[in-house]
């Protein structure tokens, strides 16, 4: 993908805190968000943007010694700044402070990438840099701006109370994947003819996570069986190896306990006692918490209105590409290791009308969501108990999602891929056994949504 697409308020507040650098004084900007979110893209972005006006210096923070990263550095700064830079400059610390001095006269940008890197290389970095910044951000006009995409690094480094670089950063950005506009945007410019259904996939394969849908759209492949293929494709396969890349680097060597418990919430085992008995765990609530207030990797799902300390809860992964690695990718390894991926294209084909009608249903609470409409948006389901439907049949009461405007209206709706299957007196039912519970007094508008929809706006 050529076109930059999006970030607009993120481009906004990075060029102000630019512009308050430049004429005032220093500025400290963390950039977090998981991996292949587009972080680096951004900022190379506010380079090219600011090209004519100012210098921008690029930092990528790899497995190397500190001596060749500096040595790296120090090319940077003789080529861009165009100053003197001694050949015997072999620390972090030298060139900082060598970046700092030159801040007193010239105003540049500099953006250090993967900074959290340097708790591998050489952890003091972290103290040289909070003394050095504490003694020269008010007396020069540099912006210095630093991304990570280890959350759990980036967190301790400037989260931390006791780390050195704890509330020394003046604007932290956390980068979230692309919104549902944003997703039919793209789509829409590399395939103008694309159907609901391309549209679906691309949002149930990638979550909007800007690497995985420039991978897809520079591959051509831009329609639901193509984007099937190329995750099925052979050889030197980067969806098959991601998630495995991204939870090792996170967790470390407790990544197999934590991939036990996502494969499990993958597949529908929806409840801490569900998962501890599939798993055989006595207690697994210690890691459901670091996977979602640390994480963020999972959410906790209650239905709409129950108090917060309600026991009803469910747990599901919030992020799409989680969901499909775990539904698929890890679940069928063995089937990799053989290199069968056709094998593993027809088990992908086959399950996903089934796996996309889910996705679809979180499709329409993101848009909802990012129309900044409503006050709560969620769903509801009648715990512990099942009704009888007109049929005479015993059935499960869930409504898919409940959403309560900010003037205080309320919608139900049921979610079907198939607009057909929508039945309005089966959610009436419904509707009205959540009303004794929920929203009492209060006319609830219901309504079905379906593929049909998803450009609707709320």
């Amino acid at each position: 993908m050529k076109k930059f697409y999006d970030r607009d308020n993120e481009m906004e507040l990075l060029l102000r805190l630019q512009r308050q650098s430049y004429s005032d004084y220093s500025r400290f900007v963390v950039i977090t968000g998981r991996r292949r979110v587009g972080k680096t893209s951004l900022v190379y972005r506010l380079m090219q943007i600011t090209e004519n006006e100012s210098v921008s210096l690029y930092f990528f923070v790899g497995r190397k010694t500190e001596t060749d990263l500096v040595k790296t550095f120090a090319d940077e700064v003789r080529q861009k700044l165009e100053i003197f830079v001694p050949e015997s400059i072999s620390s972090f610390r030298e060139l900082m402070q060598l970046l700092l001095e030159c801040g007193r006269q010239k105003k540049f940008t500099i953006f250090v990438d993967e900074f959290q890197e340097f708790a591998n290389i050489n952890p003091g970095v972290f103290s040289d840099i909070q003394e050095l910044w504490d003694r020269y951000k008010k007396q020069t006009n540099i912006c210095l701006i630093v991304s990570g995409s280890i959350f759990q690094m980036m967190e301790k480094i400037f989260k931390d109370e006791g780390q050195p670089l704890f509330g020394r950063d003046d604007c932290t950005l956390r980068l979230k994947p692309f919104s549902t506009d944003v997703v039919c945007e793209i789509l829409r410019d590399h395939n103008p003819n694309f159907t609901n259904e391309d549209l679906l996939a691309l949002w149930t394969i990638t979550g909007g996570v800007a690497r995985y849908i420039e991978l897809l759209m520079n591959n051509d492949c831009t329609t639901k069986d193509q984007m099937i293929h190329f995750v099925c494709s052979n050889g030197d396969n980067y969806f098959v190896d991601e998630g495995k890349k991204i939870l090792i680097q996170e967790f470390g060597k407790q990544y197999g306990t934590y991939f036990s418990i996502l494969g499990q919430i993958a597949k529908g085992e929806v409840s801490q006692n569900e998962i501890e008995g599939a798993l055989g765990m006595d207690s697994i609530g210690g890691q459901l918490k670091v996977l979602g207030e640390k994480y963020n990797i999972i959410t906790k799902k209650r239905p709409i209105c129950a108090k917060p300390n309600s026991q009803t809860v469910r747990y599901e992964i919030q992020d799409n590409f989680f969901r499909f690695w775990f539904r698929y990718i890890s679940r069928y390894s063995a089937l990799i290791e053989l290199q069968n991926m056709p094998a593993l294209e027809r088990i992908i084909s086959d399950d996903y009308p089934t796996f996309s009608g889910i996705a679809l249903e979180r499709w329409f609470r993101c848009r909802m969501m990012e129309s900044f409409k409503y006050q709560q948006i969620g769903g509801w389901w009648l715990v512990g108990n099942r009704i009888k439907n007109q049929a005479g049949n015993n059935d499960d009461f869930e409504i898919d999602i409940v959403a309560e405007s900010l003037d205080g209206e309320v919608s139900a709706y049921e979610i079907k891929r198939n607009a057909q299957r929508y039945n309005e007196a089966r959610l009436r039912e419904k509707v009205a056994v959540m009303q004794r519970q929920a929203f009492k007094g209060k006319d609830i508008r219901v309504m079905g949504l379906s593929m049909e929809d998803m450009e609707i706006r709320f």
